[in-house]
């Protein structure tokens, strides 16, 4: 590789982040722009009267190569800390009392969640076959599941991981795996039972642990540790203005009266920030720019706020032997769930305290999100009070208010992004990496931005 072969990453979130370093450590020369006056994006933790809290992610999946090889490289597994046992248990509210989900299919015969009715139809799920056009999760899951399997098993679990809505968002997007279960079995149950016993008889990479993990000082250590390792390539408070295109690896990014010339360009940004950059690229009017800046504008992005509270133990009658509590949305809530995080990982709370935190917001509750910060701090409370056995109010509440928290992957979006990178195939050294594009978990981005770098790699070798 040649000295003058660099790249630049737009955007410091953790997908721009781990892109740059994982390209770095293949030799590039990287710098990356971030608009805001730090970098991490919506990785916040923040300590405050002793207590350790997150204002975004809250933990990661240990099932990702990227994530294994981003721990070697910034040697950070002994700040690991694994999530105390209780982690396993989830909770649903249903009819105002809080059911403990059940974790075994022995468990979902037995549960109150299902009625007889219920139990039935899910047990008839291997009679059903494959879908011929594209469904949303609420259609694959009726049709496979039963509609009450959608309504308390499934419904919260979309609100939890999308705050979206189950009708809107595509199975083949936004569950894939799920997805897959049919196409390769034509049965969900039947492929789940053959994929558990193909990983019980198959050696598991010891790196891959699939252990809920945090880091000591909370999430910010993972982007904290990134931002030293890349040191001086990162610069802050840049906010780009346009791109050019002059030819076969030839980019020009403007911030004001600075220019940057690099031969690869990642947009590592949400994906309304890709069709505002892209906007003055030439195209030989071929009109490539403007499709691929419609299909981007089409990813939505709901409002979420994450709420934060504060007790005294004895103020909560619910044990808090959780990861915490998801709320369906036929329970006519507010609130999409709760976790317990001092009850998840020891010592982020002082003694005889425990907190809370809280999601109010996301596609199908945009109305919350034009209230005051005190009113939605307050239906959080009288959400979960009796859910949890809450008397009196918190120590303190500190409310995150995310304007476009988590993009939906909405009935097209696998197409739409394929017409999206076909519209743009022919700007060579341009790369698209944001939660939008492959994946909205922690593990997914950094294992995108991992997979970037190797793919890169190849092009120059």
């Amino acid at each position: 590789m040649t000295d003058n072969r660099n790249l630049l990453v737009i955007g410091g979130g953790i997908s721009g982040l781990a892109s740059a370093f994982f390209l770095q450590q293949k030799g590039f020369k990287v710098t990356l722009l971030e608009a805001a006056a730090r970098v991490g994006g919506n990785i916040q933790s923040l300590e405050h009267n002793g207590f350790l809290m997150e204002r975004g992610p809250n933990s990661w999946i240990h099932n990702r190569h990227g994530m294994a090889q981003l721990l070697d490289d910034l040697d950070l597994h002994d700040e690991c800390v694994m999530a105390n046992s209780v982690a396993k248990r989830r909770y649903i509210a249903q009819n105002g009392q809080l059911v403990a989900l059940p974790d075994s299919i022995g468990g979902i015969l037995t549960t109150p969640m299902l009625n007889l009715r219920g139990k039935l139809r899910l047990l008839a799920e291997p009679c059903f076959g494959r879908a011929t056009h594209e469904e949303s999760i609420a259609e694959f899951i009726t049709r496979r599941l039963g509609s009450q399997c959608l309504d308390w098993l499934v419904d919260p679990f979309v609100s939890g991981i999308y705050a979206g809505d189950p009708k809107q968002l595509s199975v083949q997007a936004a569950m894939p795996k799920l997805y897959a279960l049919e196409t390769k079995y034509g049965s969900l149950m039947r492929g789940g039972v053959v994929q558990l016993q193909q990983t019980r008889r198959q050696s598991r990479d010891p790196a891959l642990t699939g252990a809920m993990l945090s880091f000591r000082r909370g999430l910010r250590q993972l982007t904290e540790s990134l931002e030293q390792q890349l040191g001086k390539v990162i610069h802050t408070n840049v906010e780009v203005d346009r791109i050019n295109y002059g030819g076969k690896l030839s980019w020009q990014v403007y911030s004001g009266d600075h220019l940057w010339q690099t031969s690869h360009l990642v947009l590592a940004v949400p994906a309304n920030q890709v069709a505002r950059l892209i906007s003055e690229i030439d195209d030989n009017q071929n009109g490539t720019i403007k499709q691929a800046q419609a299909y981007l504008r089409a990813v939505e992005y709901p409002a979420v706020a994450s709420i934060n509270m504060a007790f005294k133990r004895h103020q909560i009658s619910h044990p808090l032997d959780g990861f915490g509590a998801l709320i369906p949305y036929r329970e006519q809530r507010r609130t999409l769930g709760v976790l317990f995080p001092s009850s998840v990982f020891t010592g982020r709370c002082p003694k005889d305290t425990c907190l809370l935190t809280a999601f109010i917001g996301g596609a199908r509750n945009n109305e919350v999100m034009t209230w005051s910060p005190a009113r939605r701090q307050q239906q959080v409370h009288n959400d979960l009070s009796d859910l949890l056995g809450i008397i009196g109010s918190p120590l303190w509440v500190e409310e995150s208010f995310w304007p476009q928290a988590i993009p939906q992957y909405t009935l097209g979006h696998l197409q739409r992004v394929e017409q999206i990178e076909a519209s743009l195939a022919n700007f060579s050294g341009l790369y698209l990496r944001s939660n939008w594009h492959d994946g909205v978990a922690l593990g997914d981005c950094i294992d995108n931005a991992w997979q970037l770098a190797q793919q890169a790699a190849r092009e120059y070798d």
